[in-house]
């Protein structure tokens, strides 16, 4: 691929997010290679990725052994100051670290992949895009590398941000839908600061919910704690949790945390929960077009779901939307992949924790 083609992919991607990985694997045959990442990354570990299939079995390894939460790589490059540009391992470890530190010895070199390069791409939000190409066949290429990828890289940090702003544009719509049915939300991030909410949760704030520049609190102690607890399991678990609160007005309330997924188009948000503050007494099911921009269905996927979530089996949604059976449940694949289930049942209990009982009113 020339290097017209591989600009004009690079921008492609950033208004296509879901290209990334594919865009990733084109990089890595440019520069010699295995694959690459894009990681919204934090010192600790990385908080969502996407990678390309040419390394994306060893960057799944890497993060169940537990090496995304000691990789001096990526602590290292987020310590030091600012810098336009690619580093290499052989940058940020001398030759010695490199043949000694467990993070190379146990993973990195059994795997062929101790020599890569990154960059990172800081958000106005603090949030950081690192952009890695992984397992070069030495240092000395990943290092001859480096003119190329450099060269390319303001068109990454541009491309980035373009996913960003459309992610962010993403969560605004989902949080806007649900302000459509008079439900307060928002948007954290991987911090529990708040991102972005609709008029109804803005309400809110200054009363019995706090905006500190630390993260979103609850004006009671215990509330707080047991929210700050919350905010700690959907970022370093990924699951979502249910809190009782009182509003100042004496209303009893479901604070509801879930987490933003990881798909490609959602790396480059800040974006890691979404906030719903919900009436017991609400008993609403989100309509179709509330369910196409929460989970980004298309409208019969976001029938069928709904469908579902009202006590249909397949069949009787197949034939309630006019489908053959086999259809119904290709589209079923697919809304449980966009909803991060695997089954009807899990569909069918989803809609509850956004507040949203599964009973029409």
């Amino acid at each position: 691929m020339d290097h017209e083609a591989i600009i004009d992919a690079i921008y492609e991607a950033g208004a296509m997010p879901h290209l990334w990985p594919d865009l990733l694997e084109k990089l890595a045959v440019l520069v010699g290679a295995r694959g690459g990442n894009v990681i919204h990354a934090r010192t600790g570990g990385m908080v969502r990725r996407a990678s390309s299939p040419g390394i994306e079995a060893t960057t799944i390894q890497f993060a169940a052994e537990g090496w995304d939460r000691r990789n001096s790589r990526l602590d290292r490059y987020l310590a030091r100051p600012p810098y336009a540009g690619f580093l290499t391992d052989s940058d940020l470890h001398s030759e010695e670290e490199l043949r000694t530190l467990p993070i190379y010895t146990d993973f990195l070199i059994p795997r062929g992949a101790a020599a890569g390069a990154a960059t990172l791409i800081r958000g106005a939000t603090q949030d950081t895009v690192a952009i890695t190409l992984e397992a070069f066949a030495d240092h000395a290429r990943s290092r001859s590398a480096l003119p190329i990828l450099d060269a390319l890289r303001p068109h990454l940090g541009r491309a980035a941000t373009l996913s960003g702003r459309l992610a962010m544009e993403q969560a605004r719509a989902a949080i806007e839908a649900l302000e459509m049915i008079g439900t307060p939300a928002a948007m954290i991030d991987v911090r529990g600061r708040l991102l972005t909410a609709n008029d109804l949760f803005d309400r809110i704030i200054g009363k019995s919910l706090l905006d500190s520049r630390s993260r979103l609190r609850l004006k009671d102690g215990r509330s707080d704690l047991s929210l700050g607890d919350a905010i700690e399991r959907l970022t370093a678990q990924k699951r979502g949790s249910s809190i009782a609160i009182s509003l100042d007005d004496q209303r009893r309330v479901a604070m509801h945390l879930l987490p933003v997924n990881g798909a490609a188009r959602d790396i480059f948000s800040p974006a890691n929960g979404l906030v719903v503050l919900a009436d017991s007494v609400d008993d609403r099911l989100p309509e179709g077009d509330l369910l196409q921009a929460l989970f980004d269905l298309t409208p019969t996927e976001a029938r069928i779901a709904r469908d579902i979530a009202q006590g249909m089996g397949a069949r009787e949604a197949a034939r309630a939307a006019g489908i053959a059976h086999e259809t119904a449940r290709t589209h079923l694949k697919v809304i449980f992949q966009k909803t991060n289930t695997r089954r009807q049942s899990e569909l069918a209990t989803l809609l509850p924790q956004y507040g949203l009982p599964t009973t029409q009113s």
